[in-house]
């Protein structure tokens, strides 16, 4: 999921449709209050964050990226903005941002930057096999190479991102799913699914755990 605060509807929904046809979700905000407030309250999964500076209310786009690296966020974020002075960008690093993009921005420029920055976390290790997101392949020590669809590949994102952390079922649903919400059962068969490839015993697992009563957790073991 990527965080949007933008003030001006025109381009926060030029942003949003393009990121949805790139296939994230996008959860947006017209200012930094309210973004504030919900990531608060519901510590949604977000993998990025796109912030202007200037919005009205209380807090600028600086005060919400230093309140979010307060709360613990640690996904990348990325200032748009029409402050483009350098110390407007040395201001926007220090409040906690990966990268800065000026106005007018180019939406190929903007969409090439998101992907580098999710691109850090490209691949992980999961026991004998390297995840690769990109390709959506995992490959095992021996050179076996296993497939995954849309959905898992995204449910192992979510899982990635959060690795050592255990992560809701509504959670896992909001982020991979959105409004078209499966049942839970579906999380539970794609989890069978991931222990049966990734497990050395299923029936044991180390690396994909349940966590009763909150939901499933991807081990650090291989991190």
């Amino acid at each position: 999921m990527i965080l949007l605060v933008e003030d001006e509807p025109a381009i926060r929904s030029g942003i949003r449709i393009n990121l949805e046809a790139e296939g994230f979700s996008v959860l947006e905000f017209p200012d930094a209050d309210s973004a504030a407030g919900e990531i608060a309250r519901t510590k949604p999964l977000i993998s990025l964050g796109i912030l202007d500076i200037m919005m009205p209310g209380k807090l600028n786009g600086l005060d919400l990226c230093t309140k979010l690296r307060e709360m613990g966020q640690s996904f990348p974020v990325i200032f748009l903005t029409a402050r483009g002075r350098l110390e407007d960008k040395l201001a926007g690093f220090k409040s906690g941002a990966d990268d800065y993009v000026t106005k007018p921005f180019e939406l190929e420029e903007l969409i090439a930057r998101i992907y580098a920055r999710l691109g850090k976390k490209a691949k992980t290790r999961i026991g004998k096999f390297q995840l690769d997101f990109e390709s959506a392949t995992a490959e095992s020590d021996s050179g076996e190479i296993v497939r995954f669809n849309d959905k898992e590949i995204q449910m192992l994102s979510v899982l990635a991102q959060n690795r050592g952390k255990p992560v809701r079922r509504d959670e896992i649903l909001d982020a991979v799913w959105g409004a078209d919400f499966p049942t839970n059962r579906t999380i539970d068969n794609f989890i069978v699914k991931f222990r049966k490839i990734f497990e050395d015993d299923p029936a044991q697992p180390v690396h994909f755990i349940t966590r009763h009563g909150t939901g499933y957790e991807l081990s650090q073991e291989n991190v």
